[in-house]
């Protein structure tokens, strides 16, 4: 089934050159970016984001990291998207990212919350998380 998901390079990524390489292994993996943006958060839009965390110890410092530069946020479309994107950036810790993957290839091996890339974990956390960041209105096809 053809679905939106929604995608974000983070400032690591960013910072290291990656928005390219990234764009490519989506379009390899027969998906189409529809949207994208360059953007710098505020914190108000990252406390929404990581409400689920908010009152974690590492809080502070991922959402220190997460304002410290530009972010690309992308709407991605295609078959199964929200699963493809998932695999193509393998698991959130890069230590346990295969070779291979968006974050097994560059993310960070100390510190877990910078592996490059973020993307939603369900089709239906997909559409809130294009609308927070894309202040639009979207609905998964049907």
């Amino acid at each position: 089934m053809k679905q939106y998901t929604y995608i974000m390079v983070k400032p690591d990524g960013v910072e290291a050159g990656l928005v390219r390489e990234i764009e490519k292994r989506i379009k390899n993996a027969g998906l189409e970016i529809v949207e994208f943006d360059v953007q710098k958060l505020n914190g108000e839009i990252l406390d929404e984001h990581y409400a689920h965390v908010k009152d974690r110890d590492f809080y502070p410092e991922m959402k220190a990291f997460m304002l410290s530069n530009f972010v690309v946020p992308m709407i991605v479309y295609g078959e199964n998207a929200v699963a493809k994107m998932r695999e193509l950036m393998g698991p959130t810790n890069s230590n346990e990212a295969p070779a291979g993957t968006i974050r097994g290839d560059y993310g960070d091996k100390e510190i877990i919350n910078r592996n490059v890339i973020h993307g939603a974990d369900s089709p239906e956390n997909a559409i809130i998380e294009i609308e927070r960041f894309f202040k639009i209105k979207l609905e998964q096809p049907k």
